[in-house]
């Protein structure tokens, strides 16, 4: 009776090192996966506004705003939706601010085609967009969600005022074409091409982070004495929806024309 049992017993253990061994394939495949699909985090800017921040950013209210920002790890809105970056649209009757007198003259009116950041290695296209019926600041989406945008109701860059190019920070949980803008830091150059030929020069002064209901709206849109650049992007922890909490805002002047 002992001996008949030991082939069930043999064959039992045989079968359980043979499950196990396969579970242990594809436990290592899903861990090679995870970590060869990590995106990894971009540069954060120093934190402005908000409770756990200074109290020197964040001027103006931003108006209420969807709250997608096509920038989840999910690859961001459906499509039926029109997803934005959670920036806030331009206030009416925006006030002026202090900005330095510009060393440049302003160049005339001419859309952007293309921009250059040489210190994160972006080389992208730029086309135009403007706001949702709602009055939120659309997003790039679709074939265009990998490109940098310009907002079509700000001045083109060179001209006198706050040209605003935004772009996603990542789409479809991979690094899009504004991952890297924390990282940029004064002095640090920033070329748009122009429909007409010539090249904006602009020159990095400032790089911030600011809570998305903390948005600047005044110190992004206002009214500036000579030619600035604004790049926008989202930033921060995601919240509970998938989205960033925060915005990357980079302010630059116009140096060379």
């Amino acid at each position: 009776m002992s001996s008949s049992g030991t082939p069930h017993r043999d064959g039992g253990r045989r079968m359980a090192v043979a499950v196990l061994a396969v579970l242990a394939l594809v436990g290592a495949a899903l861990l090679v996966f995870a970590l060869t699909s990590q995106v990894g985090a971009p540069p954060e800017p120093e934190l402005r506004g908000g409770p756990e921040a200074s109290d020197d950013g964040g001027a103006g209210e931003a108006p209420d705003a969807d709250p997608a920002d096509g920038d989840r790890s999910d690859g961001g809105a459906s499509p039926s939706q029109e997803p934005d970056t959670g920036v806030a649209a331009p206030a009416e009757n925006d006030a002026s601010r202090e900005t330095a007198q510009p060393s440049v003259a302003a160049l005339p009116a001419s859309e952007p085609t293309g921009v250059r950041i040489d210190a994160i290695g972006v080389d992208e296209q730029v086309f135009p967009i403007g706001l949702g019926q709602d009055g939120e600041l659309l997003a790039p989406r679709g074939e265009q969600a990998d490109l940098a945008a310009w907002f079509d109701g700000s001045p083109t860059p060179g001209e006198t005022g706050p040209a605003v190019i935004e772009g996603h920070v990542t789409w479809g949980g991979e690094p899009s074409v504004f991952f890297e803008l924390g990282a940029l830091a004064p002095g640090d150059r920033i070329e748009v091409d122009r429909e007409d030929g010539s090249v904006a020069v602009f020159e990095v002064y400032d790089t911030a982070r600011y809570p998305k209901d903390e948005f600047p709206t005044v110190g992004v849109y206002g009214r500036t004495d000579g030619p600035e650049l604004r790049l926008i992007t989202c930033g921060g922890d995601l919240g509970a929806d998938g989205h960033h909490l925060d915005n990357t805002v980079v302010s630059a002047r116009l140096i060379e024309s």
